[in-house]
């Protein structure tokens, strides 16, 4: 098997050069002028810190929510220890009857 492919020869046909192939021109890089970075950059710090502002108090929003969510809580768990403080009471009157 090995001897067949070694007898055999593989030719490609060769492309010819062509001359008429279009030609790209490099154009050198401009840098932004220095106010044009300064400006950028105050922009950007702007937009990030009404991002930050924003995201800072949704948070705070969110922790007030949840501290009145607890208080509400606790306010409903005395108001149930009271209930079982009396049902525990007229219990032991009806006991003792």
């Amino acid at each position: 098997m090995a001897s067949a492919a070694e007898g055999l020869q593989v030719t490609y046909p060769e492309e010819p050069v062509r001359d008429d192939a279009p030609v790209e021109t490099a154009e050198e890089a401009k840098e932004l002028a220095e106010a044009d970075i300064t400006e950028l950059c105050r922009d950007m710090f702007s937009k990030m810190a009404t991002y930050l502002t924003g995201e800072l108090t949704a948070t705070s929003e969110d922790y007030k929510l949840l501290e009145n969510m607890n208080k509400l809580t606790s306010l409903k768990y005395l108001e149930m220890k009271d209930i079982a403080i009396n049902i525990s009471r007229n219990l032991k009157d009806l006991n003792q009857k």
